[in-house]
């Protein structure tokens, strides 16, 4: 008979995963406390969650979500990345902190929106632009022209403005 703790751990993993549109299993043999709480904290300031919990319980969370693919990635001991936000920004947030901070994560795999992801593809996803940087772009990009017109509409009127500023100041010298 299950204990109340164990099924609230469940139902919590069951919603976390439920919500996330990636998730990401890595090995976190090796880490010390205080570097995970590091690791946690950068993950948090970018709207991401790391849990780790029992691979029995990711399982039925796993199956209890829709997302039974997850099983496969449960073996030894496991954490999981989960954002329902970016997931470039994600992925990201979770390579550059493991390099930066020389920590010995070694990604298992993920789910991304329904696709699994190996590492290598994990890896490519964290060189991707976040939602927020292709926006900018795109409206630089949009704006771009708009700049560019009202220069162009502005050079009659700053030509007029010059003529008539020489012929003042000639006016003024033939005085």
């Amino acid at each position: 008979m299950p204990t109340e703790k164990a099924l609230n751990s469940v139902k919590e993993v069951t919603d976390l995963f439920a919500s996330s549109s990636i998730i990401i299993a890595t090995e976190y043999r090796g880490i010390s406390v205080s570097d995970m709480d590091l690791f946690r904290a950068s993950l948090r300031s970018n709207n991401c969650n790391f849990k780790i919990v029992k691979n029995t319980f990711a399982r039925l969370a796993a199956d209890e979500s829709g997302k039974p693919e997850l099983k496969e990635f449960m073996s030894g001991p496991v954490g999981f990345l989960t954002s329902s936000n970016d997931p470039a920004l994600a992925t990201k947030t979770l390579v550059q902190h493991a390099e930066k901070n020389s920590l010995p994560v070694v990604i298992v795999g993920g789910w991304l929106d329904g696709d699994i992801l190996d590492e290598a593809k994990i890896k490519q996803l964290s060189k991707l632009p976040s939602k927020d940087e292709l926006i900018s772009k795109m409206m630089s990009s949009m704006n771009s022209p708009i700049y560019g017109l009202v220069s162009v509409m502005q050079g009659p009127i700053r030509g007029l403005t010059t003529v008539l500023s020489r012929y003042v100041d000639n006016n003024k010298q033939g005085e």
